[in-house]
C-alpha cells in the first residue's frame, strides 16, 4: 500500500482520532509525506483546526528557529482561514532566516485579509528581489489571494519578463487565472493589456 492510500485509510478508518497521528507525520515525514497529510488535515476539517491552533502557539512559545513544521501548520490554518492568529503571523516572521519560510507566512497573511499590507513585498518577490526566479513563483501564488487589480498587471510583467520557465512560468499563468477568474473586470484588465493573446498568459 503506497503512503497516499495508507494516510486515506487512517482518516477513514479513525477519523478526528487519526489527527494527533496525521500530526506526528507531519512533524517527521518527508515533504511527499507532508504534502499528503497536509490535505488529510484540511479534510478532517474543524477538529483538525482546533488540534493545530494549539500546536501553532505551543510552537510560538517554543520559539524554534526555522522550524519548518511549524509553516505547515501555519499554511493549513491559513486554508481554514483562522485569523486570529494574524497578529502572531508578523511576529513569527523573526523566527525565520530563508525567503521560503517568509513566503509561506505572507501568503498566509494574503489568505486571512491582510493582502493590503503585504501587497508591496510580494511584488518586490515576484518582480524586483535578484532572486527573483527563484522566488517569483511562490510569491505569484500568494498575490493571487488578494484582491487588487494591479496584481493583474505585475503577473503580466513577470510573465512576459522572460525570467520565468517551464514549472515556474505555468505557476505564474495558474495565479493569473485564479486571480482573473475570481473577478470579471480582471478579466477586462488582463484582455486590454495583452489583448487576442490572452490565453497565452492563462493556465
Amino acid at each position: 500500500m503506497d503512503r497516499e492510500s495508507l494516510i486515506k485509510r487512517i482518516v477513514e478508518e479513525k477519523g478526528d482520532k487519526a489527527i494527533p497521528e496525521l500530526v506526528k507525520l507531519l512533524k517527521e515525514g518527508d515533504s511527499e509525506v507532508r504534502d499528503i497529510v497536509s490535505e488529510a488535515l484540511f479534510k478532517l476539517g474543524n477538529k483538525a483546526r482546533e488540534y493545530l491552533l494549539k500546536e501553532f502557539h505551543e510552537g510560538l512559545k517554543a520559539q524554534k528557529k526555522d522550524d519548518v513544521y511549524l509553516l505547515y501548520v501555519v499554511d493549513l490554518l491559513g486554508d481554514f482561514g483562522e485569523r486570529s492568529i494574524v497578529p502572531y503571523l508578523y511576529k513569527l516572521l523573526s523566527f525565520y532566516s530563508f525567503e521560503e519560510a517568509e513566503l509561506i507566512i505572507y501568503e498566509a497573511l494574503a489568505k486571512l485579509g491582510e493582502g493590503d499590507k503585504v501587497y508591496d513585498i510580494l511584488r518586490f518577490f515576484l518582480l524586483e528581489d535578484t532572486e527573483r526566479a527563484k522566488f517569483g513563483a511562490q510569491a505569484a501564488i500568494a498575490l493571487s489571494y488578494i484582491d487588487r487589480p494591479e496584481i493583474v498587471k505585475d503577473l503580466v510583467q513577470a510573465i512576459e519578463s522572460g525570467i520565468f520557465k517551464g514549472e515556474e512560468l505555468a505557476i505564474l499563468k495558474q495565479a493569473l487565472s485564479f486571480v482573473v477568474m475570481k473577478n470579471p473586470m480582471y478579466r477586462e484588465i488582463l484582455l486590454t493589456l495583452v489583448g487576442d493573446n490572452i490565453e497565452k498568459y492563462l493556465y
